[in-house]
């Protein structure tokens, strides 16, 4: 990419995702996989490297100027949204506590000719200190035992993030990191984890049972996983919650295009008052939504404390994406139930939200230790503030 080249225009990017990626929505259904010829015109057009820094090849964009792109890619099919949101997120990691070898990784996922994948969920255990991966010193590497699943892009990524526990699982600093290369020998990867919705996102299994792997693939200091897993997982939070206000306004504005198509009794359904009201309350819902979002970036770009306003978003967008969509299926009737009807896929898709990196309980969890903690300090004048771990963190 030329230096100095401006970022494509938000328009370009949902133009991509509302055509191209909405004309291939059933084939992606239909193969579980993003046709290549997507994924090269989505390293054309920009959308790997939005967010990443200018050295590595990216546009930079603070995350008050990303919110937009991710709305745009968010409107068409779930897979589309996944691709913008993990790419750019996945470099922070990399680039905060990667060696230079590792970092060299960065271009690449810039140019969408590498591809990184997130590996925190275990299905028998959690993803804090219950965690069962685990990473045991071999001479001048590690043996690793474990399993992850519901690992996005399982199916074509080239390297892995991999937090396992070491040491002292018990403590705060016994998790630590590693950047595990696809080919790895015993390092097994199972796809057909077929999901209801988001279909595209090669979900996958990962198990490996002493998994040598030499010290250099260590993504930080000993200890420090939970440091690399939060540096993906604080953004996240705000990027996953943009793109649920991103499906949700296209739920909205198919409710209101089919109201104003969809005539019984004479009249479309638009002028019926109970359909109006469900309209004005997808409206307030997307609206409150948006603010919270923006909200958190913007503190996330002052470089301030926001986890606790990125918790109130998505516990917010969590609900709120669920409401829009159910309300926005009702206003569709019988029609909305069809495969034909977008809002179909649409529904399916924003039930994916409730697990992704972190439940709507967990988000719970941050909020009321925050609400707690400073009711505590106004009446006591005490009160510890919340440290930061992957139990009241997503996840």
């Amino acid at each position: 990419m030329p230096e100095n080249c401006p970022p494509p225009a938000v328009g370009v990017i949902r133009d991509f995702f509302l055509t191209e990626f909405e004309q291939a929505a059933g084939e992606i259904e239909t193969a579980e996989a993003i046709p290549e010829r997507l994924l090269r015109q989505a390293a054309e057009v920009g959308v790997y490297r939005l967010t990443m820094p200018a050295e590595h090849g990216g546009y930079a964009l603070p995350v008050t100027d990303y919110l937009p792109y991710l709305e745009a890619a968010a409107s068409g099919p779930g897979a589309g949204r996944m691709l913008m949101h993990v790419t750019n997120g996945i470099w922070r990691p990399l680039a905060e506590f990667g060696a230079p070898e590792q970092q060299a990784i960065i271009p690449r996922l810039a140019s969408g000719e590498t591809v990184v994948a997130f590996c925190l969920t275990e299905t028998a255990g959690g993803t804090g200190r219950d965690m069962h991966s685990s990473a045991d010193r071999d001479g001048d590497g590690w043996l690793v035992t474990g399993e992850k699943h519901l690992i996005t892009f399982a199916d074509r990524a080239d390297h892995f993030i991999l937090v396992v526990a070491t040491d002292d699982r018990k403590a705060r600093d016994s998790l630590t990191a590693f950047l595990v290369p696809r080919d790895t020998p015993g390092f097994g990867i199972f796809l057909g984890q077929h999901t209801m919705g988001l279909h595209g996102t090669g979900h996958a299994w990962l198990r490996y049972d002493n998994m040598r792997i030499p010290d250099t693939c260590r993504l930080g200091e000993v200890g420090q996983g939970l440091d690399v897993a939060l540096s993906f997982l604080d953004y996240s939070r705000v990027s996953l919650s943009c793109t649920m206000v991103g499906l949700a306004q296209r739920a909205l504005d198919e409710a209101s295009s089919f109201s104003l198509r969809r005539v019984t009794f004479g009249r479309p359904i638009a002028e019926r008052q109970a359909v109006q009201i469900h309209l004005a309350d997808m409206f307030a819902d997307v609206s409150a939504g948006r603010g919270l979002v923006l909200n958190a970036a913007r503190l996330c770009d002052a470089d301030e404390d926001f986890t606790v306003p990125a918790a109130t978003a998505k516990l917010f967008c969590l609900n709120m994406v669920g409401r829009v969509t159910d309300l926005s299926l009702r206003v569709h009737g019988g029609y909305g139930y069809t495969k034909d009807a977008a809002i179909e896929r649409i529904y399916r898709d924003a039930r994916g939200f409730w697990f992704e990196e972190g439940t709507a309980e967990i988000q719970q969890l941050v909020v009321a230790r925050h609400v707690l903690d400073r009711s505590a300090k106004a009446v006591h004048g005490t009160g510890a503030e919340p440290g930061r771990s992957l139990a009241s963190s997503p996840a």
